[in-house]
């Protein structure tokens, strides 16, 4: 049957924009999102950190592209690599567009339906009762009948049960968003915190086989020095068990850059057994002045916050689409075109035919679906609330656990160096004395081996504190921002 609004009369025309109107017009059912309310802290800490965090006690935006304040070509080509490759956020991509998708979908309840139609039937009703359309032969029981058109439908959204739906797909969308941007700011930090790990791990074990070699080398005086009387089993037990350590921590040391090699792959998107343009870790410098934010603007500076703040918008609208669906619906439908038994006659004025309705229906009992329904709804807010408060939470520890690891592997940091210096300078006098004849080689080579267990250490506190600081640039949002980010 062909079906179609524009030949209609002015009154089902009529009807339609009133619909339409009323949608646009009208206020949707159900409680409008208010943010959630959580106290602010004065500070992140309980008490001022030390000065020499050199951390700004302002409020300072963190900038895009926050990597390359570690002054590395190399670390920076690597996360560009990964923010390019990384399966994970071609992933999270992908979940994007299927919000976005969604939300289109869901708008297109806005508009009327509009459906193009066309049948035919062949029909014998036998010679018992008269054809319901005669033919050619109006004494042949056997008749066909043809019908195009055009039909449209539409559905007021009167108490905006379609709008908060469509409200709550778009917070939804919004999340989606934050969520692509949380976790480019994850696999950055990742990326950063392996190729640090990764350059510091390559230099402990250069470093390692240097001490290994060294405590080789006084293994073997001791055994000179047992054979020819001047030492007990007991002096040579002692070397064998110091080079047996030293050795013992070649292949852990090895491992863990396998794996971090591993790992720094797979983040970039690449085969473990693939070769990656590797930092030093003498190249990667300290950023100048490391990030800070007010406790009050950290609501707005982390994507997992806003995320939880959209789902407690999405659960939210969801109260007013239940509250849509215990009220009166309403439906409008029309319908043009022509009925014919010959398709000749089809475009002929008396094949015309037309039609016009409207209706509303109200669920009187349902079994208690429709309440429970909105009872689902209002205790879905309240736990998209209570998980958000429990982000802003999690947030502030993240950030005051940061600060503190900070403040701690600094101070280690610098002891570590220091202790590296003093190390260095005895192990040169101890050489130049050697070299002289003043001390004996397994002093010397005693004074070797501590320089280089000192600089094991420093590196691995080095490691430490740069992988702090990248853990502040991410828990204080990581350059993330949300008019960037927010889509609707």
């Amino acid at each position: 049957m062909k079906k179609t609004i524009f030949p209609l009369q002015k009154t089902s025309t009529i009807c339609l924009l009133l619909g339409i109107a009323g949608f646009y017009s009208g206020c949707s059912i159900g409680p409008d999102f208010v943010q959630p309310k959580i106290g602010s802290p004065n500070s992140f800490t309980r008490q001022t950190l030390s000065p020499q965090e050199t951390i700004r006690q302002v409020s300072q935006k963190i900038q895009d592209g926050w990597w390359r304040a570690y002054g590395s070509p190399e670390l920076n080509a690597l996360v560009e690599l990964a923010l390019k490759n990384n399966f994970d956020i071609e992933a999270a991509s992908a979940n994007l567009k299927v919000a976005q998708a969604n939300v289109r979908a869901q708008q297109g309840y806005f508009f009327p339906t509009v459906g193009l139609g066309y049948n035919a039937l062949r029909q014998n009703t036998g010679s018992a009762i008269q054809p319901a359309v005669y033919g050619p032969d109006q004494n042949n029981s056997i008749y066909t009948l043809k019908t195009s058109g055009i039909s449209v439908g539409f559905v007021p959204d009167i108490w905006g049960g379609n709008r908060r739906q469509v409200e709550s797909l778009k917070a939804l969308g919004n999340a989606a968003s934050y969520q692509l941007d949380a976790l480019r700011i994850t696999v950055a930090n990742n990326v950063l915190a392996a190729a640090i790990q990764e350059a510091s791990l390559r230099e402990q074990l250069a470093t390692v086989k240097q001490l290994a070699s060294s405590a080789k080398a006084q293994l073997e005086h001791a055994r000179r020095l047992r054979d020819a009387g001047y030492a007990s089993s007991v002096d040579l037990a002692l070397q064998e068990s110091l080079y047996a350590q030293a050795i013992a921590q070649a292949p852990v040391i090895e491992k863990s850059r396998e794996q971090t090699l591993n790992l720094l792959n797979v983040l970039c998107g690449q085969m473990p057994s693939e070769k990656l343009l590797l930092p030093k870790l003498e190249q990667i410098q300290v950023p100048a002045n490391l990030p800070n934010l007010l406790p009050a603007d950290l609501l707005t500076q982390r994507p997992d916050i806003k995320i939880a703040e959209e789902y407690v918008r999405s659960a939210n609208a969801q109260i007013g689409v239940a509250l849509a669906n215990m009220l009166p619906q309403f439906n409008v439908l029309a319908s043009a075109g022509s009925a014919t038994a010959v398709v000749a006659d089809i475009a002929d004025q008396v094949s015309k035919i037309w039609s016009i309705s409207g209706g509303v229906s109200q669920t009187l009992f349902a079994g208690g679906t429709l309440f429970s329904r909105k009872q689902a709804a209002d205790a879905a807010t309240d736990v998209a609330v209570a998980q958000y408060k429990s982000t802003v939470l999690f947030a502030y520890q993240n950030v005051a656990d940061t600060l503190y690891a900070i403040q701690s592997d600094k101070t280690y940091l610098d002891a570590a160096i220091q202790n590296e210096a003093a190390s260095k300078v005895i192990f040169d006098q101890a050489n130049n004395q050697f070299k002289v004849g003043y001390i004996s080689e397994p002093v010397k080579l005693q004074t070797e081996q501590t320089y280089l267990q000192a600089k094991i250490n420093r590196l691995q506190a080095t490691a430490t504190y740069l992988g702090d600081t990248t853990s502040l640039y991410q828990s204080l949002g990581g350059g993330w921002s949300k008019e960037k980010s927010q889509i609707y």
